[in-house]
């Protein structure tokens, strides 16, 4: 349901403009509201439009009435020099300790996942002001993976900024590593090999050739790229993804519902599905979930069943894909947000990123944000501590482990 401070999501607001400030570095152009509706909009001018703001993409993200796209734009909407696409949906302010959640607070909320695109980085700064209008007192502005030292960075971060006026900028969990394989046009499998530490790759060989022995029946892998495969695929992923500690702990599982296997299938008919299954004789083992654009893969999900956990199949499954990848041209791989052991030994290239929350100054904005900024202090001071001591880990493994084996129990 829409924030009733917020403003229409079908009003076109143009003519207010926000003059530049004579001791402010940020020039302040207009940027309007254009709505949910992304007819005729050729960007065309504003270069390549990565997958996660493509119109297109975003629309078939939508699954039910109360999550849709609002537009920002600079310029002729058809033909805009600036274009800030958010994804709007019910959210909640979560208030964690490490992988835990404390409590949360509805929200609605306004999620980018890369920086708005503009014909010149000036433009930018005057994205803020409509947008605090649009989201009303309610709403949150998500800024999702905001590469450090980035225009976007830059602007949440000085304290000169006009966004400080507007908002709280809070950032949300740590900076994390973003890790990707990058290769030349043409790499082979060999290639991809030759950019990765020694030790790894001693480790993908002797992992690629016991995997089908001690498998003991035997080991295919199977792509799902086309809509008629979209049901096999939905069903193979909620069998793996129901054995996962993040099913059972995070509640980040995969279901077959019909909200998920439209999604697919649309993912399917724009071309940019490309997941994987990996079977042991009759039974999905293991799972690779992704989209591509281009010549780069997006990995958005993987899972394999802790059964079989000491044949490394997420690493046999990975290598696999990346063979199939490179055969057909695409060579790029991003793994996206976040960071973990197996993202470190198998890319070849990195950046760092941080995702941020804008909260609306005043009621009850500021208070959402102090208190979100006193949990995530005492979350990660704790988080330091525990992984000083060595318990970090250790404390990880066993709720995951006694996760899985619990609903193991309950079923």
């Amino acid at each position: 349901m829409e924030s009733p401070d917020a403003v229409s999501r079908d009003e076109l607001s143009v003519n207010v403009r926000y003059p530049k400030c004579q001791d402010n570095p940020y020039i302040m152009i207009l940027w309007y509201s254009a709505g949910s509706s992304d007819e005729a909009m050729d960007l065309s001018a504003l270069g390549p439009v990565p997958l996660e703001l493509d119109p297109r993409w975003l629309s078939s993200r939508i699954d039910n009435a109360d999550k849709y796209v609002q537009y920002f734009l600079v310029g002729d909407k058809q033909y805009p020099s600036g274009y800030a696409p958010f994804f709007v949906h019910p959210g909640a302010l979560s208030y964690c300790l490490g992988e835990s959640t404390v409590f949360h607070i509805p929200v609605l909320r306004y999620a980018l996942q890369a920086a708005p695109l503009c014909e010149n980085q000036a433009l930018l700064a005057g994205l803020f002001k409509p947008l605090q209008e649009a989201i009303g007192r309610r709403g949150v502005v998500f800024f999702e993976g905001v590469q450090a030292g980035s225009p976007l960075a830059e602007l949440l971060l000085s304290p000169d900024s006009p966004v400080r006026d507007l908002f709280h900028v809070v950032p949300y969990g740590p900076a994390y590593t973003r890790r990707l394989i990058e290769l030349s046009a043409g790499a082979q499998f060999e290639d991809y090999l030759h950019t990765l530490g020694s030790k790894t790759r001693e480790d993908i060989r002797r992992t690629r050739k016991n995997f089908s022995v001690k498998a003991k029946n035997p080991v295919r892998m199977i792509r799902y790229t086309e809509p008629e495969q979209v049901d096999e695929l939905a069903d193979a992923l909620a069998q793996i993804s129901r054995k996962t500690y993040q099913y059972h702990l995070l509640g980040l599982g995969l279901e077959n519902t019909p909200e998920q296997i439209r999604q697919l299938r649309a993912a399917a008919t724009c071309r940019w599905l490309r997941a994987y299954i990996l079977w042991i004789g009759d039974t999905p083992v293991a799972f690779g979930l992704g989209y591509h654009d281009g010549r780069t893969y997006f990995g958005h999900q993987v899972g394999y069943d802790p059964d079989i956990s000491k044949l490394q199949p997420g690493i046999y499954l990975h290598t696999e894909v990346m063979a199939d990848l490179l055969a057909d041209g695409i060579c790029r791989f991003d793994f996206l947000a976040g960071d973990n052991l197996y993202k470190q030994r198998m890319s070849n290239k990195f950046r760092e990123e941080r995702h941020y929350y804008l909260i609306p100054r005043g009621w009850p904005g500021t208070a959402y944000a102090h208190s979100l900024v006193a949990a995530n202090c005492l979350s990660e001071t704790i988080g330091r501590w525990l992984d000083k001591s060595g318990l970090k880990e250790r404390i990880k493994h066993l709720v995951r482990t006694s996760t899985v084996k619990h609903s193991k129990g309950k079923d």
